[in-house]
């Protein structure tokens, strides 16, 4: 049958492994990195079963485990490239090519916008606004106050706004010269 611990990880697996992997993939845009970076996640954390002090907060440390696992990606590999291939993939074929077109536009200005914020912002970005995790547990996550993910939450938004709308003036000014 398995031991305690085998039996505790596979529930846990079974809990989380497909909101960790959206987390992950939401950061990398590629499905089967997103795929082996949460297999990493998961081993890294059945080697450290034992170190798991408050199984209540199993799901913040899966997610902080995932963050570092994640971002020890991207050191290496130094491959933030990756992002923009994502879009570059045609995923849906049951919408029109306007609409493709239009959605892999919004998502490259979106994509622009997020790489021009700091890895700290980009990543608050996601917590908060993609995975929808509270305040309390992005600082969890991120082993941080509350204070600093709201203030770091405010200038990332703030930012990608600031440059969201710069690209929209960048792209209605030709018209307005062409009149």
């Amino acid at each position: 049958m398995g031991s305690i611990k085998d039996q505790q990880f596979f529930k846990w697996y079974e809990d989380y492994s497909v909101s960790i992997f959206k987390y992950i993939y939401a950061i990398v845009q590629e499905p089967q990195t997103a795929e082996d970076l949460m297999q990493e996640t998961f081993l890294k954390v059945y080697e450290k079963y034992g170190s798991i002090n408050d199984i209540h907060k199993v799901k913040n440390y899966l997610f902080r485990s995932a963050h570092n696992t994640t971002m020890d990606f991207f050191r290496k590999e130094s491959k933030i490239k990756k992002l923009v291939k994502a879009l570059k993939k045609e995923n849906d074929s049951h919408l029109s090519t306007e609409k493709i077109v239009e959605l892999k536009e919004d998502g490259r200005m979106i994509l622009r916008a997020l790489k021009r914020l700091k890895p700290s912002q980009r990543e608050v970005f996601v917590l908060r606004k993609i995975k929808r995790f509270s305040i309390k547990e992005t600082a969890e996550i991120l082993e941080w106050s509350e204070a600093k993910v709201k203030t770091t939450l405010h200038r990332a938004t703030k930012t990608i706004g600031k440059f969201l709308l710069m690209e929209d003036e960048a792209i209605e000014l030709p018209s307005i010269v062409r009149l």
